[in-house]
């Protein structure tokens, strides 16, 4: 008899530390959850500020596009709207693609891949991003300069002048920002590598 009540017992105890795997194993995925979906939140909401600054500058463009009265200036408006539209698309599907991930649904390798074609494709537009501001530059500032002054930059001599100071703050802003993101995808990266840890 104390033989089968210590098999019982042992039965019992079984079970319990299973049953408590399961709440600690499922605990830690809904944390990881959590936090990953807060960095990727975190990423579409600064995302989303910047695409309301593009839609405005967007909508201020197309509704003054008829004071851009020469071809060069036409060309400018035309490629700064196209660039404007198109950089804050890709940048977030891409987000979406990594926030779509479905950690409790895949295994490890699969989160981890599909995380990895996500960044990817995110960095690549950061990437993409930072070449294409430089031209949006190139472009943006005569169209402002008539819309909003009156006068073609084209035309006054010293417009290298307000390139020459534009493009080195542009570009390190432009870096410290492709950083950031470089870090904040790390993180969000580091959050799913703890899933493996945790198993």
């Amino acid at each position: 008899m104390e033989l089968e009540e210590m098999k019982s017992l042992w039965e019992e105890m079984s079970d319990k530390v299973e049953k408590q795997k399961k709440v600690t194993d499922s605990l830690v995925l809904k944390m990881t959850r959590v936090n990953y979906s807060s960095k990727i939140n975190k990423l579409i909401l600064y995302e989303m500020m910047g695409a309301l600054v593009c839609l405005v500058a967007v909508i201020f463009i197309l509704l003054n596009f008829s004071k851009l009265d020469t071809w060069y200036l036409l060309g400018c408006g035309l490629v700064s709207v196209i660039i404007i539209v198109f950089l804050p698309l890709f940048s977030f599907k891409a987000l979406c693609r990594m926030r779509a991930i479905n950690i409790s649904g895949n295994d490890y390798k699969q989160t981890l891949m599909a995380y990895s074609k996500g960044k990817i494709q995110f960095l690549l537009v950061q990437k993409a991003s930072l070449y294409f501001g430089a031209i949006l530059l190139v472009c943006l500032l005569p169209v402002m300069g008539k819309l909003i002054a009156g006068y073609d930059f084209f035309k006054v001599t010293d417009i290298w002048f307000v390139y020459a100071l534009s493009f080195p703050c542009f570009y390190y802003y432009a870096i410290w920002v492709r950083n950031s993101y470089i870090k904040a995808t790390m993180e969000a990266e580091n959050i799913l590598k703890e899933l493996q840890q945790g198993s």
